[in-house]
């Protein structure tokens, strides 16, 4: 009989997991004639009905008060080869949703009281808070329920709907709780953009902005000859905008390397660092689109300083945005404490710890370049403070909408 050496061993194991899921980018998915979910449903690896739950977002539901009821007539008498569980559930929309763990328990609660198991469907429609707090309840319940997202406002749909993260605030951090969960499916249902709020609706064109000056010359050049015309709220240049951005958010995850994040940089996270800290300072009065186009002025006035990119491209940016209606300076910026240190600096710290090891940040090295930088001096953070509050007024014939929160 053979002996374990006495020395302890280690085994390796390496194995890899292909992941695939579609994304649709469609009208009107609920029309009775739409088959979509008929598709997305309909090669499934069993014969009996499964069951689906439904999760709608509050400020959707509002805004189209018929929505509850086509969903139900949707699924009713199992005409998709699924059963519908209830009525569709109206949670809270924006991030007080993602501000707690209550809402993460009362869905894997129903999740438990209808007896889902691994095979069963969750269905979320709405904005990205809401399908990042399910998606995560989906996550971790059971080790993962079948997720369908249906995001509904333009940052979902060209960002933050489309990706593998999902998660919750906690100890004053943005998404510090969470997991690298793919979906089952994403349903991009232009249709709902019809009823945004504008500040909604404009939000989603900050990150726009941020992957074109990271990723693609000729959008950050049609985003800055049609800046106009996106204000003005044009259902075909939005669409359009919309679809390249998500294009260019599923090539990375699928080709950067790196797709759940196991290194020390984000390259899609471009002035997020301030981003997530102004929303938090904030309480979330500015929502992450609004943040994301302050924190994108501050950290491109950085890297003109760095040399990086022109005053010309710094021009461009800057003036596109504001005449999207989208803000480059807020008051939090320049907040301080007791020894006279911005607020904001403790953005860094946060950011670093919530990549672990060594604080990277992404910068564009020209447009539609990147490169990484790993500090970060304050007192030209300080100057471009100044400097975007002092632009910003010069551009004041451009108001924000909703701008009381800034």
């Amino acid at each position: 009989m053979a002996t374990m050496e006495k020395r302890l061993t280690c085994v390796s194991q390496e194995f890899n997991q292909t992941y695939q899921f579609p994304v649709y980018f469609i009208h009107n998915l609920f029309d009775s004639k739409n088959e979509v979910l008929k598709e997305v449903l309909g090669d499934r690896p069993f014969k009996e009905n499964k069951k689906i739950i439904v999760f709608i977002d509050d400020n959707l539901a509002k805004k189209n008060p018929l929505l509850t009821g086509q969903v139900k007539k949707k699924f009713a008498n199992g005409k998709l080869g699924i059963d519908l569980i209830g009525e569709p559930f109206v949670f809270p929309g924006g991030e007080r949703v993602k501000n707690t763990w209550d809402y993460v328990h009362k869905v894997t609660g129903l999740l438990n009281q209808f007896s889902f198991d691994r095979h069963d469907f969750v269905l979320v429609l709405g904005g990205g808070a809401l399908l990042d707090m399910v998606g995560f309840a989906a996550s971790i319940y059971h080790r993962g329920i079948k997720l369908i997202r249906v995001p509904t406002t333009t940052l979902a749909q060209n960002d933050a709907g489309i990706g593998v993260k999902n998660g919750i605030n906690c100890f004053e951090q943005k998404n510090s709780i969470g997991t690298f969960t793919p979906p089952f499916a994403v349903i991009n249902d232009f249709s709902f953009l019809k009823t945004l709020p504008f500040s909604h609706y404009i939000s989603g064109v900050a990150e726009a902005f941020k992957i074109a000056m990271i990723k693609d010359a000729s959008l950050f050049s049609f985003l800055v000859d049609h800046s106009d015309i996106l204000s003005q709220r044009n259902q075909e240049t939005i669409v359009s905008v919309i679809y390249q951005c998500a294009c260019l958010h599923l090539d990375h995850i699928a080709h950067g390397g790196d797709p759940y994040e196991s290194g020390s940089s984000r390259p899609l996270d471009y002035g997020h660092w301030s981003a997530h800290k102004i929303e938090m300072m904030s309480q979330n009065a500015i929502s992450h689109g609004y943040a994301v186009s302050i924190g994108i002025a501050l950290d491109s006035y950085y890297a003109w300083k760095m040399s990086l990119i022109t005053e010309s491209d710094l021009y461009q940016l800057l003036t596109s945005l504001i005449k999207c209606r989208l803000p480059i300076w807020s008051n939090y910026l320049s907040r301080t404490n007791d020894q006279d240190q911005l607020e904001l600096e403790n953005g860094l710290e946060d950011f670093r710890i919530h990549l672990g090891g060594r604080l990277t940040f992404t910068m564009p090295d020209g447009i539609g370049k990147t490169c990484q930088l790993h500090e970060m001096d304050f007192e030209i953070v300080r100057n471009g403070i100044q400097y975007l509050e002092d632009f910003s007024e010069e551009m004041s014939a451009y108001p924000i909408d909703d701008s009381t929160a800034l």
